[in-house]
């Protein structure tokens, strides 16, 4: 049978406080709840967690000086000189009589402890005449039930209250006692212990079965691994040490002549083991009703001391609130026990140590939450602000969080109202943009020196000294030639201070997986580090050099407005179509070009100027858009709904009806986030050489081409304009809608 007396034993217990009260007064010895003890690191313990008592196992005793002639169990007592102390050695002077009668108002637990306290006590406990204390005991414990038969009141009174060590092999807290075979074992010893019925055959095959219908079964069974516990009620365990026991008593009823007395054997034998069933029964209902019982004494007991420890704490001065939340949860192994005098005076130091560590943890769990709501707040309202920004001019948020006093109202401590605490944070508003322009200041102002380093210097934003240069040049950043790139692994080249402001580094990837910056996300972003490109500046200065102009005053403006196109020489014309093309490159994405292509053929720039007709040509032809519509780069510029995370052309434009924009105007209503789109448009192909057949098609599939002319849409999507051939509307609705066969009309309507 498994008993759940973990309100009565205690759970929780906290060694700290439970050491405090290991020297229990002499008084309180003798009563059952003495055994909750208070040692460290056990829990409390109670009726059936008390230390089992092993005699054997006790060192030896010395023996009781007597004089001839005096009563069984008595001693003289020892003489002393001057003022008696407290003892309790002379109660063994007490008659037999007096202290049996005594012993009556006793409990079995306490009948335990005299029992193995002295020899005296243990020779008349174990006399015939204690049989009535040992019985009185029960009754005053609550009705515990008769011995087991066979078992001698002191045996049952161990085995019920003896602790809860395994009879076995001594593991500790093993709360259920197996009434069948009269043990108090754990599961891995039953488990090696009990032989099945079935298996007899097998494990004892030179014994007569006839033994199994002769002794007490199991009461528990063994752990079927595979399906928790055997619940078959057909399937009797017992115990190899009594088949081994019952085998020799058969032994000598197997004498020739013995027949009769062997048949008589073996009738008490089965009515011992019926009547050993029924009273299993009875001892299992007992236990349950006492375990309930006893945890609810425990439980009132550990509310009423709960609240006499409370009002004693409050008397000394601490705080209500404070010492209730101390005993919330947790009854720390003290309150199962009534309190005297002198158990406070043990246990108040330890109580009020142990409550100023809760209050500091208490305050610096509230310090920790308080500030991180801080820094949310403050977060929200930073990356609000600076959304709509371009990215490589916002500080990264760490940064903003480490001002002197935001980092000062982050860790200051709280307030009792919690309004209060987080109502500074908008006083903070005002910091962020000259925060935001000090930190724009700085970068130019780093760009502004790199670009001021000789050529052939290999220096970046972190190695980089001052030069006497304390002002950014924003004339400077604006050339052509001022060509920068991100330290960040296959960064483009930067063209331009224009460039390096909507530069997202490392971050911009996250950004696009996760739109909506979480907490985590916006304090992973570290600010980007550039440095000179310098294929990137010797490609625009070959290219400036071609088209005549200084590169020491050209913008890229200016370049951007000559509308150049060029053509690589390092590059030779590729085949296609039974002609040879080249790709001819305005100024941007030949500098490009050149940075990406850093193979032998590419050692050194080199560039074609198309002429006015090959121009001619080039502008006359379709370009494709770029970025495509459908990439979800695009923004509006009227709020900041899609600056967090940019969507598809079509949603934007539709969007701006919200605004009262019919027909929206791309670069002035809405536009894509240049810090997603880095690279410049591809080149378009200029034949040199006509091609001298048509581009091919791709191929179609005669199911395609069996469905050419007709075109369907979707009956069940609502709203959307999307358009099918035959097959393909059915497998969308199969797909998409789950039904297995569409037909015209209520699940699809040709419009073509």
């Amino acid at each position: 049978m498994c008993w759940d007396c973990d309100d009565y034993y205690g759970s929780g217990t906290d060694p700290d406080l439970t050491d405090l009260d290991t020297d229990l007064d002499s008084s309180s010895q003798c009563s059952e709840y003495s055994s909750l003890s208070e040692a460290p690191g056990e829990e409390v313990v109670g009726d059936y967690g008390g230390e089992t008592y092993i005699p054997d196992k006790q060192p030896v005793a010395k023996r009781v000086r007597t004089d001839k002639g005096t009563d069984i169990g008595t001693a003289l007592a020892v003489k002393r000189s001057g003022r008696r102390k407290k003892t309790l050695s002379l109660i063994v002077t007490v008659p037999i009589d007096i202290l049996l009668e005594i012993c009556s108002f006793l409990e079995p637990v306490d009948l335990l402890h005299l029992f193995h306290a002295h020899k005296a006590f243990h020779k008349v406990l174990s006399s015939n005449h204690a049989a009535s204390v040992w019985k009185a005991a029960r009754v005053n414990r609550g009705g515990v039930p008769d011995c087991m038969p066979g078992m001698s009141e002191a045996e049952w009174a161990d085995l019920l209250f003896g602790g809860t060590d395994c009879h076995e092999c001594g593991r500790k807290r093993v709360w259920d006692i197996d009434f069948g075979i009269r043990r108090r074992v754990c599961q891995p010893c039953l488990n090696e212990n009990l032989v099945c019925k079935s298996a007899f055959p097998f494990e004892f095959s030179e014994y007569d079965p006839i033994i199994l219908d002769l002794i007490p079964f199991s009461s528990i069974g063994v752990e079927d691994h595979d399906h928790d516990y055997i619940a078959d009620s057909a399937c009797k365990f017992f115990w190899s040490d009594d088949i081994e026991k019952m085998a020799k008593e058969l032994e000598v009823y197997l004498k020739p002549g013995a027949e009769q007395a062997l048949e008589d054997f073996k009738q008490s034998r089965k009515k011992y083991v019926d009547s050993d069933s029924n009273h299993i029964e009875v001892c299992d209902a007992w236990v349950a009703n006492d375990c309930a019982q006893q945890s609810l004494y425990a439980r009132e007991l550990r509310s009423q001391n709960t609240k006499l420890f409370q009002a004693r704490l409050v008397d000394l001065g601490h705080d209500a609130k404070d010492v209730e939340r101390m005993f919330d949860n947790h009854h720390y192994g003290v309150l199962d026990k009534e309190f005297t005098d002198a158990r406070w005076k043990r246990l108040i130091p330890k109580v009020e140590h142990k409550l100023a560590q809760l209050q500091e943890e208490w305050r610096l769990e509230k310090q920790t939450e308080v500030s991180c709501i801080r820094e949310s707040k403050l977060l929200t309202m930073y990356h609000k602000y600076v959304r709509p920004l371009p990215q490589g001019i916002v500080p990264p948020p760490h940064d903003f969080l480490k001002l002197c006093d935001i980092a000062e109202f982050i860790k200051s401590p709280p307030t009792a109202d919690t309004k209060s605490d987080v109502q500074p944070c908008d006083a903070f508003a005002e910091k962020i943009p000259d925060f935001c322009a000090d930190y724009m200041h700085k970068k130019k102002l780093e760009l502004t020196r790199l670009l001021a380093l000789p050529t052939d210097a290999v220096q970046d934003t972190t190695t980089l000294q001052s030069q006497g240069i304390d002002a950014p040049d924003d004339t400077l950043m604006q050339l052509a030639t001022s060509v920068f790139q991100c330290t960040y692994p296959r960064s483009f080249p930067l063209i331009t201070w224009d460039k390096v402001q909507y530069h997202q580094g490392s971050s911009s990837h996250s950004q696009r997986m996760a739109p909506q910056s979480s907490y985590a996300l916006m304090m992973s972003i570290s600010p980007c580090k550039f440095l000179i490109s310098q294929r990137g500046v010797a490609a625009a200065r070959s290219l400036l050099s071609l088209v005549g102009l200084d590169a020491k005053t050209t913008t890229a403006t200016t370049m951007d407005d000559l509308q150049c196109r060029f053509f690589c020489s390092n590059c030779s014309p590729k085949p296609e179509n039974g002609g040879s093309y080249r790709m001819a490159m305005n100024w941007r994405q030949g500098v490009f070009h050149y940075v990406e292509n850093q193979n032998p053929s590419h050692k050194e720039p080199r560039w074609k100027l198309l002429s006015i007709g090959q121009l001619y040509v080039i502008q006359n032809s379709p370009a494709p858009e770029y970025p495509a519509a459908t990439e979800e780069v695009w923004r509006c510029n009227k709020c900041n709904v899609y600056h967090g995370g940019p969507t598809t052309k079509a949603i934007v434009i539709k969007h701006m009806k919200s605004h009262g924009i019919i027909t929206p105007t791309e670069g002035i209503d809405f536009s894509y986030d240049q810090g997603l789109i880095e690279k410049p448009p591809p080149a378009p192909k200029f034949f040199v050489t006509p091609q001298t057949r048509k581009p091919s098609k791709p191929r179609t599939t005669q199911k395609s081409k069996s469905s050419t002319g007709s075109v369907y849409r979707c009956q069940h999507c609502n709203g959307s304009d999307r358009t099918f051939v035959l097959e393909g509307v059915k497998e969308h609705i199969k797909v998409k809608h789950d039904i297995k066969s569409s037909h015209e009309g209520p699940d699809f309507c040709k419009i073509k």
